[in-house]
This record gives structure tokens, C-alpha cells and sequence, in this order.
């Protein structure tokens, strides 16, 4: 499922899209039914015929229902399915499927903020790539694992793995492209004096016609260079844009990405009933994926917007309910007690 290549993943340190649209997992059942087929009659000659296993179709069906998953953003459905398929991928041995099912597991793992199971699987990934002549999916590994860098707050880790992948000649283009979006939100986030010249980089990288999620993506960053610059104004516009974009196709880590910048625009505009409101928004998409690395984050914020604005009884409860995520509590339940 490496269609994947945006990010803050918090949207931010997510792959993007282009990435998560791929084709592997739509390969046709019907060689492997003529296979089926085929072994069928040739033991039919026997006294007694035997039955075949039925585990590649199982695998190749809950890959595909994983991918579903994935693309409407249910990370903890895709990775249900991507776990059963991997276990039924190693009891028959298919190793190319296996490191498949890996890299999907980590992907969606990132997806719900979850870096420290990312890393687990693209540990076992990367051995498996290794001992296996697997090299071509090298790249996609690095990637994510600069994601799981970036998520993990281990940002120069994430930069160098970043920069070896765009000095690289042979970086597929699409990966290329999803390392030039990273490097750019990493440079805004250290503050680096590069920071505008690595935006400039990506806008000639994505020509005149990017599609709309990566517009959505490139308008997130031009409104941190305008926030960088003072232009608030131009900030917000640009804020507004990429939600209506990222809403227009339904794509949750983009809106709660944005709803969570323009809450921190918000809050340095010390305007504290529009944080609210977006940190809100956020917290509500942020829930519906599952995620409670980043419902975390919404609620801590909201405890904070809270006590500037004096209630002190709502700021609690967020306080309380950030701790009930941290310690394990279901984001699923807290959406239902979160229900109006």
C-alpha cells in the first residue's frame, strides 16, 4: 500500500497519497484459481484427491480489505487485516508477500501515530529486505522509517535519512517527491534558515499541475513560511484553502492536520474561541481514525485553550481524558462519551 507521502504525520508525518493508491494488492485471483485448478486434477489420479489449501486466496483477500481500510483512513481495521495476512503469508513461507504485509502494517501504523510499532515492523522489514535480495523496496523502507523519525520527535535522525534518499539518482520519483515534501516541513520545523529556499525547491518539484492533495499539502507549508513572515492574513487564507481541498475528497489526516495548524495560528493570535473550535474539529476526525498519539496533542491543547478562557472545569476534563488516552483508554469510547 505505498501510496503514501504526506505529512505532517500528523497528516504531517504521513506518506502521501500518491504512495497509498498503488496497485499491488490488486493482482487478479485468476491465475492463482487456474493454479488451484490445475493441482486439483492432478491429483485427482489418486485414491484420495487432496485438498488444497485455501490461505493465498484468505491473504490476498485481507490484503485487499486492508487497503480499503487504509484508504478510508481506519488504520486499525487495515492493520487487523495486514496482520492476519502476514501470518498467513509466513505459514506458507511466501517471502516477497511477507515484507509487503510489513511495510503496509508500518504504513498504517503511522497513520494512527503509533511510531514505535512503525518501527518494530519496518525493523523486521529491513531484514528481511536485506536477506531476502529484496532491494527495490529499500527506498519506500527509508522513507518511513524518516517518517517514524519524524513522528518520534527524532528530526535529525529523519533529515539525514531524507537527504540520503534525495542525493540518491535511483529514488524512485514518487518517493523522491514524498522525501522533498518531509525535508521541507522539517527544515519549517527546526526553524532552519533554509527553510524557504527548500519550499521554493518543492514548488518548482511539483510543476504546474500537482494534484489536488499535494496543492493541499504545499499550501499547509506556504502558510507556515506566511506565518514565519508575519502575514497572518495570507496564513489563514491559505489554511482555508487546503481544508476545503482536503474535504472535498473526504481525506481525514489532511483536515485534522490543517484544523490542528490553524489552531496554532489561532492560539498565537491569542484568538482562544476559534482554537477551540478548530482543536475540536480536529479531535473529532482525529478519533474517527482511531488515533490517539494526536487526540493526545488536541486534547492537551484544548486544556490550555480552556484556561485562557477561564473555564477551568472544561480544561480539566480535557486534562482528564488526555490522561485516559495515554494510559491506554479506547479513542473509540471516548468518541461515543464525546457525542453532543
Amino acid at each position: 500500500m505505498t501510496d503514501k507521502i504526506d505529512l505532517q504525520l500528523w497528516e504531517r508525518w504521513l506518506p502521501p497519497r500518491s504512495l497509498r493508491n498503488r496497485s499491488r494488492h490488486g493482482r487478479s485471483h485468476l491465475p492463482i484459481f487456474i493454479g488451484m485448478l490445475l493441482a486439483l486434477l492432478l491429483t485427482a489420479c489418486g485414491s484420495r484427491p487432496t485438498r488444497q489449501p485455501v490461505v493465498v486466496m484468505d491473504s490476498e483477500s485481507d490484503m485487499a480489505l486492508g487497503m480499503r481500510s487504509y484508504q478510508d483512513n481506519n488504520y486499525m481495521q487495515a492493520r487487523n487485516y495486514f496482520a492476519r495476512a502476514l501470518a498467513q503469508y509466513r505459514s506458507v513461507d511466501r517471502r516477497a508477500d511477507e515484507l509487503n504485509a510489513l511495510i503496509d502494517l508500518a504504513d498504517s501504523a503511522l497513520g494512527q501515530g503509533e511510531y514505535m510499532a512503525a518501527r518494530d515492523y519496518l525493523g523486521e522489514a529491513d531484514k528481511l529486505a536485506a536477506n531476502g535480495n529484496f532491494s527495490a523496496l529499500g527506498p519506500h523502507i527509508e522513507l518511513l522509517t524518516a517518517y517514524a523519525d519524524m513522528q518520534a520527535g527524532d528530526t535529525q535522525l529523519a533529515v539525514a535519512q531524507l537527504d540520503a534518499l534525495l542525493n540518491d539518482p535511483t529514488t524512485p520519483a514518487d518517493i523522491r517527491q514524498a522525501a522533498l515534501f518531509a525535508h521541507t516541513q522539517t527544515a519549517f520545523d527546526l526553524k532552519s534558515a533554509d527553510a524557504t529556499a527548500w519550499l521554493g525547491k518543492l514548488g518548482a518539484a511539483l510543476g504546474k499541475n500537482p494534484d489536488a492533495l499535494s496543492t493541499a499539502r504545499y499550501q499547509r507549508l506556504q502558510a507556515m513560511a506566511a506565518r514565519n513572515n508575519g502575514d497572518l492574513r495570507q496564513a489563514t487564507a491559505l489554511y482555508a484553502k487546503a481544508l476545503n481541498a482536503y474535504r472535498a475528497v473526504y481525506y481525514r489526516p489532511g483536515i485534522a492536520a490543517t484544523l490542528e495548524e490553524w489552531a496554532d495560528l489561532s492560539m498565537q493570535q491569542k484568538d482562544w474561541n476559534a482554537a477551540k473550535n478548530q482543536l475540536q474539529r480536529a479531535l473529532d476526525v482525529r478519533l474517527s481514525m482511531y488515533d490517539r498519539t494526536h487526540s493526545v496533542r488536541d486534547l492537551e491543547k484544548l486544556s490550555q485553550v480552556n484556561t485562557k478562557l477561564g473555564d477551568t472545569a472544561a480544561a480539566g476534563q480535557d486534562a482528564q481524558l488526555a490522561k485516559y488516552l495515554k494510559d491506554g483508554g479506547d479513542p473509540n469510547q471516548l468518541s461515543v462519551q464525546l457525542q453532543p
